[in-house]
């Protein structure tokens, strides 16, 4: 009897527990029989709360010096700190004095990067406080070279130290930086370094060493904003020396934690505020070993109910209120190599309705993805939704049935994808089937575009008529084009659906369009090229992926270029005029070239394409549209003039060139150097001298022309031209096609190599006079041109 009521005492005790701790508390007291003794909640806080230790200060009276890659920590005088320790180890420590940091990137891209932001190739900065986290040899080097003991800790060290952790700390969400977390919770000994340094408290500089990424130096500066930003902002990143030095930096290294093989999701989507839930189960395999805790990223707004094991034991896990992490404590350490199942409850405000507009906050991060976040799966998702809407989704439809009011409707992947969304919504639908190329179905939200047009009325903008079948067109004559251009594209149904963003996106056969596609008119091609950009990420994307974010142009730069091309031949077949599609690469031309003027050397310079997203700042917020898009279709558009066949005007060359490209690299990740081999394999010359210069470096040329048409023999007249060139290095060449204009539309194109400073030429001869000459004809290079007199 004793035994029973201990026992209901006990059971009550743990009952008030449970329920008066925080959510994420309660996650960590559910599952049983874990032998995983490490605490989120317990390394979180101590990570949070780090402070000095007043038993551990060291007073450095000569230089001390710390090497990290290529960055160097020189200590004049001053005094480190050890911080008191989490989970029983040191791993942070700060530094009061005078010290120094210096560092050269390895990379002439790197070195230009810096160059970009402080006007140097190499960094000094003094610098009065340090804050190190470390997870390597640090704590070695210091107890080695400094002799720690008791020692007061000024004010301003905590205050300081307070100030740092707010770039590593987010109180929304309760976050700590994941990686610091994963080294921590998996007790693991790895080469992890930062640092976070300044002369000014509010202006500090970061530089770390990043064992889980694959490029693992980092230099980084504050973020420019307010006062409450706690952001760094990338400036270099890099491999470490030690890959240079084996010539392995080029080598794919893959850092993730986890992959993921499939994916087996049941999605409800329920009344007519389409309220959010879903099971999704994983089976995955662990790459690294032995971890602690796995972590996955989930759309912030989404609440984790519970998670399970394969075997049906309860899983622990911490899923923060406004946290994109979610964390998963494994039941033992979890060696490499090991496979195992999870399956995650949950549900949230994933969908948002204002009157009968849908809008999807998160089409990406719905369900649970690892830390590679780009990595293959196989999906196979069951959605339940209301049979009054309308749906659509990434994969194939092999089952669909209507229950009680609801539609059951399976998609499967046909094969590892990156990603599975859907859209959903009151759509009218319009449906083209031929037997030329898979069936095209387009979704448009009518009844919120009456509303819209009303509103857009009253304001002077008119709307469209017929946009629904003007959408439609256009999707299945690019897929059409796209198909012959380059083959087959990897799904068998395309489904174009409007969502009410200012963006597209595209997943295996689910193509998502902006609004305003269906609702404004346009003359100067946007809709179409827009259109188009999104269908052609079947082939470029989808079809080929890119490798890293050094090589993202080879889908967005190839899809927007496809955009152009397309509308290169709807202006062709349609208005019967080529004029269009030359104002469109002008206006483009103009855009890149005039934006802030830094190609010109008046403002911030433009980063190169191979930085990826990284050419975006918070000094250069529109780089990344600017450079990977536009400036990288400038470059396929500069391949394509330089195959351009001139006598017949045809492209095949250049078709061909992309539709090998494509062959070759189907249902595989692509980088820049896979395109420049296969480019330079399949045109039989060198392109390194064409991709050093559009590719890794920045420079746009200035062309002075000044030409005179002169009689020649026999009645016969000839050209002679002078091209002064500038911006560019001395060893700067392109190709550059002039047109020679006999007037009335008549114009002979001559292809013309322009290198260095000064290039003289000489054209012809021709039975007629040219009335003029036209340098860069056909807008065949990316840049300016000005006419000077003949002297």
């Amino acid at each position: 009897m004793k035994n029973i009521i201990g026992l209901a005492i006990l059971l009550i005790i743990l009952i008030f527990a449970t329920a008066v701790l925080p959510r994420a508390a309660q996650n960590e007291l559910s599952a049983i029989g874990d032998t995983v003794a490490v605490s989120y909640q317990e390394v979180y806080n101590r990570l949070k709360n780090l402070e000095p230790d007043p038993s551990q200060a060291a007073e450095i009276r000569s230089p001390l010096i710390l090497r990290r890659d290529v960055g160097i920590f020189t200590l004049q005088k001053g005094v480190f700190y050890l911080c008191k320790p989490v989970q029983g180890r040191t791993c942070a420590a700060f530094f009061s004095g005078e010290g120094q940091f210096s560092f050269t990137p390895p990379t002439d891209v790197e070195k230009t990067q810096l160059q970009r932001f402080y006007d140097t190739r190499t960094l000094e900065e003094n610098f009065t406080a340090l804050f190190l986290v470390f997870a390597d040899s640090t704590l070695e080097e210091l107890r080695k070279h400094l002799a720690f003991g008791e020692g007061k800790i000024p004010g301003e060290v905590k205050d300081h130290l307070t100030y740092a952790l707010k770039y590593l700390q987010q109180d929304r969400g309760k976050r700590f930086d994941y990686r610091v977390m994963k080294t921590m919770l998996d007790n693991q000994s790895n080469d992890f370094f930062y640092s976070h340094f300044s002369r000014n408290k509010t202006e500090p500089l970061f530089f770390e060493i990043n064992p889980f990424s694959e490029e693992e130096v980092r230099f980084m500066r504050r973020m420019k904003g307010p006062s409450f930003y706690y952001f760094p902002e990338l400036i270099n990143q890099f491999h470490q020396q030690s890959d240079y030095a084996a010539g392995s930096e080029g080598v794919e290294e893959d850092k993730s934690n986890l992959k993921i093989h499939k994916y087996t999701i049941e999605c409800k989507l329920e009344g007519s505020e389409l309220k959010f839930s879903a099971a999704t189960q994983i089976d995955f395999q662990a790459l690294k070993g032995p971890q602690n805790w796995l972590y996955f990223f989930l759309f912030e707004e989404l609440e984790m109910d519970s998670v399970f094991w394969g075997d049906g034991r309860r899983a622990t896990f911490v899923k923060e209120k406004d946290s994109p992490f979610l964390w998963v404590k494994c039941l033992r350490p979890m060696p490499a190599g090991e496979s195992a199942q999870l399956k995650f409850y949950y549900r949230g405000k994933l969908i948002e309705r204002r009157n009968d507009w849908f809008f999807i906050k998160s089409p990406r991060q719905w369900y649970p993805k690892d830390d590679a976040n780009r990595g293959w799966s196989e999906f196979d998702v069951t959605y339940h939704y209301p049979k009054d809407f309308q749906f659509a989704a990434a994969g194939d439809r092999v089952f669909s049935e209507t229950r009680n009011g609801m539609v059951v409707s399976r998609w499967v992947s046909s094969r590892p994808i990156s990603d599975a969304s859907f859209n959903i919504g009151f759509f009218e639908e319009h449906k083209i089937e031929n037997d030329t190329i898979p069936p095209v179905t387009v979704y448009m939200a009518e009844t919120g575009h009456r509303e819209l047009a009303h509103q857009l009325a009253q304001q002077g903008i008119g709307s469209g008529t017929g946009m629904l079948q003007k959408v439609a067109k256009d999707v299945a004559n690019s897929v059409q084009f796209f198909q012959n251009s380059f083959g087959a594209a990897p799904d068998t149904h395309f489904y174009a659906t409007e969502i009410p963003y200012l963006h597209g996106e595209a997943y295996p056969g689910l193509i998502t369009l902006t609004w305003q596609t269906f609702q404004l008119e346009s003359d100067d091609g946007d809709n179409e090229i827009f259109r188009a950009h999104e269908t052609a990420h079947q082939w470029w994307g989808i079809g080929v992926d890119f490798k890293t974010y050094h090589d993202q142009w080879l889908s967005e730069a190839f899809a927007e270029y496809c955009g152009w091309w397309y509308y290169h031949e709807v202006v062709k077949k349609r208005d019967k005029n080529e004029k269009k599609f030359y104002k469109m690469l002008e206006n483009r031309r103009k855009e890149i070239l005039g934006n802030r003027d830094f190609f010109f050397g008046k403002g911030k310079k433009a980063g190169p394409i191979w930085l990826g997203y990284r050419t975006l700042s918070s000094e250069t917020p529109g780089d990344y549209t600017l450079v990977i898009y536009k400036k990288g279709a400038w470059l396929l558009h500069m391949l394509r003039s330089m195959y351009l066949d001139l006598n017949s005007m045809g492209d095949e060359r250049f078709m061909a060139l992309l539709e090998g490209f494509y062959r070759k690299y189907y249902r595989q990740k692509a980088s820049t150097e896979d395109f420049q081999a296969f480019a330079e394999e399949f045109m039989g010359e060198d392109l390194n001298w064409f991709f050093k210069q559009w590719v890794y470096e920045t420079d746009v040329p200035e062309y002075k022309f000044a030409y005179t048409i002169l009689p020649g023999k026999d009645g016969q007249f000839k050209a002679l031209g002078r091209v002064s060139q500038a911006g560019v290095g001395e060893d700067f060449r392109m190709p550059v096609i002039v047109g020679v204009d006999f007037g009335g539309d008549e114009i002979a194109p001559e292809r013309v190599l322009v290198r260095g400073p000064l290039t003289e030429l000489e054209l012809g001869p021709y039975p007629r006079k040219p009335e003029k000459l036209i340098f860069n004809h056909l807008e065949s290079v990316l840049c300016e041109v000005k006419y000077e007199k003949w002297k």
